[in-house]
């Protein structure tokens, strides 16, 4: 005798099977468009204006970084500002490091206001003052911020190698929300979580608890009301999903989804959403495994096992070139050691760097390419004794 389900649960079933299918297409339709992608431009470009960051993160590859760290030099700065000048272009302030502990950042948000080149930085937010965040806020070329929270507990917080306690990172986070300036501002804000649940259906790094995560969207719902009584714009109720991976309300989100290996992109109002990141391969060089491996409590022995395809499988990540804190311009933001370099932005430019035949061969064939493989590749769990 078949298990009867009632309405609620038919509905429920019916929503999770439509995001499953829109999911899906969405990926076919993404991944169709990747052969049809040119390959001697470029729209945004991710510089690395210093590789220190004042957190110590387990699962970022920072610490276990083989090139030197330092400051990209202001002069390569200054020339990579000069060529994207009135073009259209956008500017990641993000690879690895925290941006705010290079001394010139505010003077290259100046620069990019004045040769009107969109500004995202990416921050840990441990930096942000009120002062701070007013003074970023007023650069109109900044257009989007994101918020590196990735975890949502006290638990997973003690991994970020921070001397602050989580009720103040919280806290922090909330004060950002509810500043004033940016809930009047047009820039737009992601609270970036991360999602390690999915790998071996287990934690990898115990960094997301479904339990603990659905506590802090709580958190995250209860602003809503009040973000609005203070001014901020609110939601359409008859506005569309953007997208297969975007909600408006907790009730949207499969409730499995910390399951999978999708994003989740959960809007709170218009210009502030928190965007789940499932653990992709970032930074997953052999240093990084060995570091992981010989880490301190570490709960399993990792292997990754290159993939390999009989047919060239072209990458999105590649979309987008890196300039590297040591002047490395690489393919894509993944290669944090710049393997895969095009050249170095002391000696050559970005226009010449995305025309170059090798990033037209990363782009259309990165499976050719070792670090391309290991990025696509399997990681392999062995339980290993504590």
């Amino acid at each position: 005798m078949g298990v009867k389900r009632s309405k609620k649960g038919v509905f429920r079933l019916f929503v999770d099977t439509a995001s499953r299918v829109r999911i899906f297409l969405s990926k076919v339709r993404r991944n169709l468009s990747l052969y049809r992608v040119k390959t001697d431009t470029f729209d945004e470009v991710f510089v690395e204006i210093t590789s220190h960051c004042n957190f110590h993160c387990a699962f970022c590859p920072s610490d276990s970084l083989q090139r030197k760290k330092g400051d990209l030099k202001d002069e390569y700065m200054m020339k990579i500002l000069s060529e994207l000048r009135d073009k259209g272009k956008v500017i990641a302030f993000h690879v690895l490091g925290e941006p705010l502990l290079n001394r010139n950042f505010f003077k290259y948000l100046s620069v990019c206001d004045e040769y009107h080149i969109e500004a995202h930085p990416t921050t840990n937010m441990s930096l942000i003052t009120d002062a701070v965040l007013e003074n970023i806020l007023d650069h109109p070329s900044v257009t989007l911020i994101q918020l590196s929270f990735q975890t949502s507990s006290r638990e997973s917080f003690a991994l970020r190698g921070s001397a602050m306690a989580f009720e103040e990172y919280l806290a922090l986070l909330e004060r950002i929300v509810f500043n004033r300036k940016r809930i009047a501002s047009n820039c737009k804000i992601n609270i970036n979580v991360m999602n390690d649940y999915h790998c071996h259906h287990d934690t990898l790094w115990g960094i997301f608890d479904p339990e603990r995560f659905r506590q802090f969207m709580g958190t995250v719902e209860a602003w809503k009301e009040r973000l609005v009584a203070e001014g901020a714009p609110a939601q359409s109720p008859h506005q569309s999903h953007a997208g297969p991976f975007y909600y408006r309300t907790l009730d949207e989100i499969p409730e499995d989804f910390y399951n999978r290996a999708d994003e989740i992109h959960y809007e709170i109002t218009p210009n502030l959403a928190v965007f789940v990141k499932h653990v992709g391969k970032f930074g997953m060089s052999d240093a990084f495994v060995d570091y992981l491996n010989n880490r301190k409590g570490h709960p399993y022995k990792l292997r990754n096992i290159p993939r390999r395809f009989p047919f060239p499988i072209p990458c999105w990540a590649v979309k987008a070139p890196c300039v590297l804190s040591n002047g490395e311009i690489t393919c894509c933001c993944v290669d944090i050691e710049g393997t895969l370099s095009l050249g170095n932005i002391a000696r050559t430019t970005l226009e010449e760097a995305a025309k170059s035949k090798k990033r037209a061969r990363v782009m259309k064939s990165p499976l050719l390419f070792e670090t391309c493989r290991k990025c696509r590749g399997r990681l392999l769990f062995h339980p290993q004794p504590p």
